[in-house]
């Protein structure tokens, strides 16, 4: 079902454009008072439920009185106080950032200088590589330029201390992406005494060096544009200019242009960047933020909350985390996220799971790695969500229930582990940047096996193993008895893993291994966040979706 219109749309909290920003002292006084809007209505409060039907008599047994059935009971509805609903969302939108700040999403000061001195350096690292490269191709290095721009939660405000940089290197048309990004500029950045964990994904859609910088880990992309002074053609770029790229250069910077469209549309940028950094770690504490395995992207986080402040621009913080739960977990995904508002010309593929539209000219959606079990979990977390968020006037809830790790450990019986193993750490880095970027493959080989998996993106390592290695566990979901050929899904999945040049190379030395394992041999790790499981209260341990809660997938 298309999203309901904003003005007309009735949600089961009065959490609509109406929501005030602070507390009001009266009705009259409040802020969305003061800007001619509605006054919240009241809700009806339901203080005793329907009753439960008698049950069943056993067979040959009769009804013996030939008393009237009793009357029927009928709730008593008592209209909560609009006072009461506006200082119960205050006050859990404080008690939101707050928990915000207790377990870490917010960065300190001095985390952000850090972030600051990266960023520069990395600018100056770049625009020596870039005279560099001039020198070796023979042209006047004045004239050769190249800069680092930033984009994702960084850019965004809504970082938190463990946050990547993701950073764009923008090159001159002198400098190819094989050769002089990934070999030039990656040795130059080798020597730096505050680089360490080299990794690169070369034949990914957005080919990428992962590594981290003074203890703060980059994600570092690149654009090569038509032009010898990049520093000024990205300053003055135009859809015209854009248009004469290469696909993987105009993958790259798309996060940028996004961005850029993202910050003019949100209508507060405060309350967006709270948002967001909520979001980031309901999806990272719920096992919904790892892109490689089928989980969301930063800028699929990124584009949904702003769609919720757009709508709800005078809701608190509180109102539009409820929101965000209340709206997409019945959202009917066949039609595209928008930030515009405004119907769209991109074409979903099948199998095109949770479409969402790039804000940027032209429209084009996110690149995706979704899958059918992947896009099921995520619809049963949101719909978890709006279970434990929908009733504001609980007096006994708490953030941590919504943010409660996913209990991997108690909640399967079995899973499929995959060990990576090389002769050095250097190698292994490799080794696994290019195992992942191929998991989704590995994610559809078990679909088509009749096997449903939940991909958690903990890496582990065994220590009886002398070589280093790197462990993965998915827990396995079967809806009948299925057997699964391990031998063959290895030797499977290794075709997509060898399947050019580059793969034959890293696989020499390197190993994979597949194996099925019982909980019981899980590490000792993932049986930690099996342990606020115990804290939940009964009634939202065993909440239920919606009935066409998977109506919608297409």
């Amino acid at each position: 079902m298309p999203p309901p219109d904003a003005a007309t749309y009735a949600p089961t909290l009065p959490m609509a454009t109406y929501l005030p920003i602070g507390t009001p002292s009266s009705s009259s006084s409040s802020p969305a008072a003061a800007a001619g809007a509605p006054e919240p209505q009241t809700l009806p409060f339901f203080l005793s439920p329907l009753p439960l039907p008698p049950p069943p008599l056993p067979a040959g047994h009769r009804v013996l009185s030939s008393l009237p059935p009793p009357p029927p009971r009928w709730p008593i509805a008592v209209r909560v106080p609009p006072a009461f609903l506006f200082e119960a969302d205050f006050r859990r939108s404080h008690s939101l950032v707050q928990f915000l700040e207790n377990e870490g999403a917010v960065p300190t000061v001095e985390e952000d200088k850090t972030r600051e001195q990266v960023i520069r350096k990395l600018k100056e690292i770049v625009m020596d590589w870039a005279k560099v490269v001039a020198y070796e191709q023979r042209v006047p290095p004045r004239r050769v330029t190249a800069t680092v721009l930033t984009y994702g939660s960084y850019t965004l405000g809504a970082h938190g201390p463990e946050s990547d940089i993701d950073a764009l290197c923008v090159g001159p048309c002198i400098a190819t992406l094989q050769h002089h990004f990934f070999v030039a500029l990656r040795q130059i950045l080798e020597r730096r005494l505050e680089v360490s964990g080299m990794q690169t994904v070369e034949n990914a859609k957005v080919p990428l060096m992962r590594f981290t910088f003074s203890g703060i880990s980059v994600d570092l992309t690149y654009a090569q544009l038509p032009v010898v002074d990049a520093v000024e053609a990205i300053n003055t770029s135009s859809p015209q200019f854009l248009r004469r790229l290469d696909s993987r250069s105009w993958r790259s910077l798309s996060g940028v242009r996004v961005n850029e469209q993202i910050v003019q549309l949100v209508p507060n940028a405060k309350k967006f960047q709270v948002l967001l950094r909520s979001i980031k770690l309901w999806a990272r504490r719920r096992g919904l933020h790892c892109h490689l395995l089928g989980f969301f992207a930063g800028i699929h986080l990124a584009i949904l909350a702003a769609y919720i402040c757009q709508r709800y621009p005078n809701a608190t913080a509180n109102g539009l985390f409820t929101m965000f739960f209340e709206i997409f977990a019945h959202w009917d995904w066949q039609i595209p996220v928008n930030l515009h508002g405004q119907p769209t010309n991109c074409k979903r593929s099948d199998g095109y799971y949770m479409p969402i539209v790039m804000p940027c000219t032209p429209p084009e959606l996110c690149m995706s790695n979704m899958t059918k079990c992947t896009f099921k979990k995520i619809r049963e977390e949101l719909m978890r969500g709006y279970a434990l968020t929908k009733d504001l006037w609980r007096h006994d809830f708490e953030w941590t229930w919504l943010f409660a790790p996913f209990p991997y450990a108690t909640r399967y019986q079995q899973f499929l582990r995959i060990a990576l193993c090389s002769p050095t750490s250097e190698e292994l880095r490799d080794w696994t940047g290019w195992v992942k970027s191929r998991f989704r493959q590995l994610i559809l080989k078990l679909e088509r096996n009749g096997l449903e998996c939940d991909p958690y993106s903990s890496e582990e390592v065994d220590h009886r193993v002398i070589k280093p290695n790197i462990m993965y566990h998915w827990g396995l979901i079967s809806e009948a008895n299925t057997y699964l050929d391990i031998s063959s899904l290895r030797e499977d999945f290794m075709k997509d893993i060898i399947n050019d040049v580059y793969g034959k190379v890293k696989c020499r030395r390197s190993e994979l291994t597949l194996s099925v394992v019982g909980s019981s041999q899980l590490p000792k790790s993932m049986y930690s966040d099996s342990a606020y499981l115990g804290y939940m209260p009964q009634y939202m341990v065993g909440y239920q979706p919606a009935p066409d809660c998977w109506s919608a997938a297409g």
